[in-house]
Order: C-alpha cells, then sequence, then structure tokens
C-alpha cells in the first residue's frame, strides 16, 4: 500500500506494508471496542511479518530453495510456537525471545488463542497490551 504527500511542492509516496496496515486496522477496532476481532488482527499482522522475514532469512543465507518446503511443514508463522521460533532463531542468528517485548508478545499469543478456540472476550487493556506486543514485533521484524 502507498499513499502521496507534499512536502516542499516535492511529491513523497509513502509505503504502508501490509503488517502496518493490519496494525492501523487492528487499533480501529480496538477504538471500535472489539477487542477480541483486535487482537486476532494484530497477530495476524505479526504472523505475515514473521513470515516475510524467515523468507529474507533464507535468501539471505543462500537458501531461499527451501522457502516452501519449510512452508509446508511448519504449522505456520507464530513466533510463539517454539518450532517456528527455533528456525527463526536459526536461520536469522537472532535470539527473539531475548527481546523487551518477549514476554508481552508471548501472554498476547496466549490471549490470542484464547479468543479464537474458546470465545474469551479480550478487555481494552488487554487488547491495547497486545496491539504494543504485535507492533513491537512488527518492527523488529522490519
Amino acid at each position: 500500500m502507498s499513499g502521496g504527500i507534499t512536502c516542499g511542492g516535492h511529491a513523497v509516496t509513502i509505503v504502508i506494508t501490509y503488517p502496518e496496515a493490519l496494525l492501523t486496522t487492528a487499533q480501529r477496532l480496538i477504538a471500535d471496542g472489539e477487542c477480541s476481532i483486535a487482537v486476532v488482527v494484530a497477530h495476524m499482522a505479526c504472523e505475515i511479518s514473521a513470515e516475510r522475514a524467515l523468507s529474507r532469512a533464507f535468501t539471505a543465507n543462500g537458501i531461499g530453495y527451501l522457502d516452501e518446503a519449510v512452508d509446508d511443514l511448519l504449522p505456520g508463522y507464530n513466533l510463539a510456537n517454539d518450532r517456528v521460533r527455533n528456525l527463526y532463531n536459526a536461520v536469522t542468528g537472532n535470539e527473539i525471545e531475548k527481546q523487551s517485548f518477549w514476554q508481552t508478545f508471548k501472554e498476547s499469543a496466549t490471549r490470542r488463542n484464547r479468543a479464537v478456540h474458546k470465545g474469551k472476550v479480550v478487555t481494552k487493556a488487554e487488547a491495547e497490551t497486545s496491539f504494543k506486543a504485535a507492533k513491537d514485533l512488527v518492527a523488529f521484524l522490519k
């Protein structure tokens, strides 16, 4: 996605990634009181960012040909899943679980799972915490 603005008489294009657009949607859903859905949408942004980060890492390591095969083996791209996180850490050299946002992200992933699979209603405060964790993760994965 992109949009244009004028700055000093010059057109400037601002590119908004799909994960960023999803985060904007999650923020709007929180404002509208749709907190459970907002958490799910925020985690969609995280999973898309994780998928893209893994794909970039495969290419950077000269193993881009594994991208599709690994995609078929993974349960998804939720970095709170140990298998996904371990793969991410191995191919990027990062230890994402050492990041300051990690614990909050893990709690948010649990909240998302409870909302999706058990119908747990998410409060506004919980949704805002999840949004921040998702935003931090997406920024880290850029």
